[in-house]
């Protein structure tokens, strides 16, 4: 009888049930996951308790904060002020005033470019239509916050309309204010920018010469060409000078160094000091929270002298003497960024604080554009490699929830919720499952309170309903849900895992049936009175005898019927034979 195996005892088997993901290589014990479950159980309570404590009595507070404000814009504050061309009662554009000034019952009206929605121009037969929408209160559409009124119960102008036969100076109308609106959005967005953008502290210099680190990069680059300059450390901050201009420089003063990382140059390119900034800065015309002085850690030689050394070698020595070489680079680079990184850390007078990144407990995420490692250090967790920059300060941080953590998925998703509910949370995806439980006991070692789910939220909706009344919020169970939607996800899963171990072992008993079905038609003779030889079969002859047997019985048919000669051999049918995969061919 021919046996067949299933193919679920390929499977990973724990305890006779599959493992909840194929795609871990390794599991935790079931002690340190009860602990684990117990801290993230007290971690939530505390949680709760302090958003209760926090939030107490300030619901009616968060609620006035985010009534309506409405905003003044102002064209010209006496009459006097208004161009003298307004008599010829014209549409007018004024740059320099920001405003329009159109015509209306025999009176020129000035209104700002910010009470604008939008303008639209048509042509209807030898007449030009110019239509001016304003922003009023009680629209359905636009923002309630752009809305420029005191009173939203006055009488407002929602739209105007003109007409012309003067095709050309419509246009020009209409591409002057579309202009200018594009300008004004643009200043706005540049004024938002720099909204927390503040004025450092003055670096006071050295007298004496300061300690200096020489040939470094730095990043982001400032404006020209990309070349090295010196790091130096003054009393109150560090400041690093252009050698081409010595007008461009960047001063970093200790008042405003939030972190002081310094990575070594093991398995990576670069070795670096990186500064995280409690307030951005503008480096070149960019806002930056990151700057960063680097220098690049190998140097890439080739010997093409042949020089008498060379001559004399048949090995690989010249192989083994760069590597010897760039190792020993690699470790004078280490030094010498560790050694200052400690200095400046030592003239901020216990301000700022040297910390570096654990590469043995990275794992790899995607926190913008690509995939990166991420490294945790003492106080945060850090992509410093390449820009741009990823530093989450771990004390800032409310809850990590990670996502889509379901059977049979190769990666899941983190989301870190900030304790300033006001910060959109921050969405690291395609972390690869291997690095799971890694990731839950190192968050759970820095006590960093973790939920898992099988689905992505709406975090943009959570967010919105725990910033309108945060206490009503923690009053309700606060984070709870979270670990409601875990444990059912959890459960679901497994019961998942079981039921398909289930149907692989039904699949392969089935697998087993047909084959030891179909085998038994191997050993049935072609008399049809005979019963087929189940001994032989159980006994597993071989298929050399049962062909010489076959031959007997060949023979012993001729005999019967008279013909020894074997002169009927044309109507005698071969026999068919059977193939070693189990399948019959003549």
């Amino acid at each position: 009888m021919v046996k067949a195996e299933s193919n679920s005892s390929n499977r990973p088997l724990a305890g006779g049930r599959i493992l909840r993901s194929r795609a871990r290589t390794a599991t935790l014990d079931e002690s340190v996951v009860n602990k684990i479950k117990e801290h993230q159980k007290e971690l939530v309570k505390q949680k709760q308790d302090e958003g209760l404590k926090r939030f107490a009595g300030e619901g009616g507070a968060s609620r006035e904060s985010n009534e309506q404000i409405f905003k003044k814009f102002e064209s010209y504050r006496r009459e006097s002020q208004l161009p003298s061309k307004v008599e010829d009662l014209k549409i007018m554009v004024d740059h320099r005033a920001q405003s329009i000034i159109l015509p209306i019952n025999q009176f020129a009206v000035p209104f700002h470019i910010k009470t604008l929605k939008n303008v639209s121009k048509s042509d209807e037969g030898e007449f030009t239509y110019l239509r001016i929408n304003f922003v009023t209160p009680g629209q359905l559409s636009g923002k309630k916050e752009d809305v420029p009124f005191d009173d939203p119960n006055a009488t407002f102008i929602r739209n105007v309309s003109y007409r012309s036969t003067n095709t050309r100076h419509f246009d020009d109308l209409y591409n002057e204010i579309t202009e200018m609106r594009r300008i004004a959005a643009k200043r706005e967005a540049e004024q938002k920018e720099m909204a927390d953008v503040v004025e450092q502290d003055e670096l006071i210099l050295n007298k004496h010469r300061p300690l200096s680190l020489p040939e470094v990069f730095p990043r982001p680059a400032l404006e020209g060409k990309r070349v090295p300059g010196n790091l130096t450390i003054h009393q109150n901050g560090v400041r690093f000078v252009s050698p081409l201009r010595q007008d461009q420089k960047i001063d970093v003063p200790f008042s405003n160094v939030k972190h002081l990382f310094y990575q070594p140059c093991d398995k990576e390119l670069i070795v670096l000091i990186h500064f995280h900034l409690k307030s951005p800065v503008i480096v070149g015309k960019r806002k930056t929270r990151d700057i960063q002085f680097y220098r690049e850690a190998s140097e890439v030689q080739f010997d093409e002298t042949g020089n008498r050394k060379r001559r004399y070698r048949t090995g690989d020595e010249d192989e083994i003497e760069l590597e010897q070489e760039e190792r020993r680079r690699r470790h004078m680079l280490n030094k010498e960024f560790k050694h200052f990184a400690h200095r400046i850390a030592d003239a901020s007078e216990g301000r700022v604080q040297v910390d570096i990144p654990y590469r043995d407990l990275g794992f790899n995420g995607v926190p913008s554009r690509a995939s990166v490692l991420l490294q945790p250090t003492t106080d945060c967790l850090v992509h410093l490699t390449d820009p741009p920059f990823l530093v989450v300060t771990l004390s800032e941080i409310e809850i990590v929830h990670l996502e889509r953590v379901q059977y049979g998925l190769s990666s899941f998703d983190m989301v870190f919720v900030f304790s300033d509910f006001s910060r959109a949370p921050l969405h690291i995806s395609s972390v690869p499952t291997s690095s799971l439980d890694d990731v839950k006991q190192w968050l759970d070692s820095v006590d960093v309170c973790v939920t898992e789910g099988a689905v992505n939220l709406n975090w943009g909706a959570i967010m919105k309903t725990i910033n309108e009344d945060p206490y009503a919020f923690f009053q309700e169970g606060g984070w709870g849900f979270l670990q409601a939607d875990a444990s059912d996800a959890s459960d679901l899963s497994d019961s998942e895992s079981e039921s398909e171990f289930d149907s692989d072992l039904d699949d392969g008993d089935q697998e087993s049936t047909e084959y030891s079905d179909s085998g038994s038609d191997f050993g049935e003779s072609e008399d049809s009175g005979s019963e087929p030889n189940e001994d032989s079969e159980d006994e597993g002859e071989d298929w050399d005898d049962l062909e010489a047997k076959a031959a007997r019985d060949d023979q012993k048919k001729r005999r019967e019927r008279g013909d020894m000669s074997g002169s009927d051999d044309d109507d005698v049918k071969p026999r068919p034979k059977k193939s070693k995969g189990g399948f019959n061919k003549l």
